[in-house]
């Protein structure tokens, strides 16, 4: 495990405590990446994540527990930030649920500054850290300490309090709630199986996030699109009622599931509302839609 060598310092906050964190803004920010993010271009999503710790030399974090091999997945990451200049660079090793309990493993998330989840298999994650100090710790250091929390492909899909994986649904870590996180999204033409998905659970917003694009939400009242491709927003609140028997071609032309696509650069930052006249008429609804429903998201 690499580090700065600093002395560990105490534990999270107790569960109650964290408890009473969740009616409060969140202080941190969330990156959902969908995945196969540039790692040696420009590395545009990378570079965004450092900043937004606000850091000269940030403590990175890495928990590579979805993936089969973490130690693999671990090395990989060390290399590309270390060639992005970080000097405090992690690895929290989690290969049990006893690991995932151990409060100096807890300890190091708070000390923090960027914490990633890898790739991998999120149903594997889950069953290695939902409900262990560990997810507690994350919760609380997104919440209430400020730490920039990224998720990349099944570490992506992990972070909304319901999980898609698959065609299922499962507890995942509730970092974004009232949501379900879809990832490869264009490239693995994953629209029907998010719509799908919405369509049984209607009061969750879907997500779907582009290879190498990030929706990156800001102590839950701002939003930005980055990377190369673009997020999709499924909302289905309209059908007022879960539809078991789905027909997504009648259900589209019926209007009662909205597809909306926000496209990278687009943010919800004042100066951009004010463009809206160079917008594409889908953008603006896309960006409302985000918009109005990013309270649900983040409460």
């Amino acid at each position: 495990m690499k580090g700065s060598g600093a002395k560990l310092l105490a534990g999270p906050e107790p569960a109650e405590a964290m408890v009473q964190a969740e009616d409060r803004q969140p202080a941190g920010h969330l990156v959902i990446i969908g995945g196969a993010e540039d790692r040696t271009g420009d590395r545009v999503i990378l570079r965004r994540m450092l900043a937004l710790t606000g850091r000269q030399d940030p403590v990175v974090t890495v928990i590579a527990a979805a993936s089969a091999f973490p130690d693999f997945v671990w090395g990989r990451y060390d290399r590309v930030f270390e060639e992005l200049g970080v000097t405090r660079r992690r690895h929290v090793p989690v290969g049990s649920r006893d690991d995932a309990d151990n409060p100096e493993l807890a300890a190091l998330i708070e000390q923090s500054h960027l914490v990633l989840l890898t790739g991998g298999d999120q149903r594997r994650l889950l069953g290695l850290i939902g409900g262990t100090g560990l997810e507690r710790a994350l919760d609380h250091a997104y919440r209430v300490s400020g730490v920039c929390i990224a998720g990349t492909s099944a570490g992506a899909a992990a972070m909304s309090r319901n999980m898609l994986a698959g065609r299922s649904i499962s507890d995942g870590l509730g970092l974004l709630r009232g949501a379900l996180i879809d990832q490869h999204f264009s490239q693995r033409r994953r629209l029907d199986r998010l719509a799908i998905a919405v369509a049984r659970h209607p009061q969750l917003i879907g997500i779907g996030v582009d290879e190498d694009t990030a929706l990156v939400i800001s102590r839950g009242r701002k939003f930005e699109v980055i990377g190369s491709g673009a997020v999709t927003i499924v909302d289905g609140r309209r059908l007022g009622a879960p539809v078991e028997d789905v027909d997504m071609e009648e259900l589209l032309q019926a209007s009662s599931i909205q597809i909306h696509q926000l496209p990278s650069g687009v943010s919800s930052a004042a100066d951009h509302y004010r463009q809206k006249e160079n917008m594409l008429e889908e953008e603006v609804s896309a960006l409302q839609a985000l918009a109005e429903v990013l309270p649900v998201l983040t409460r």
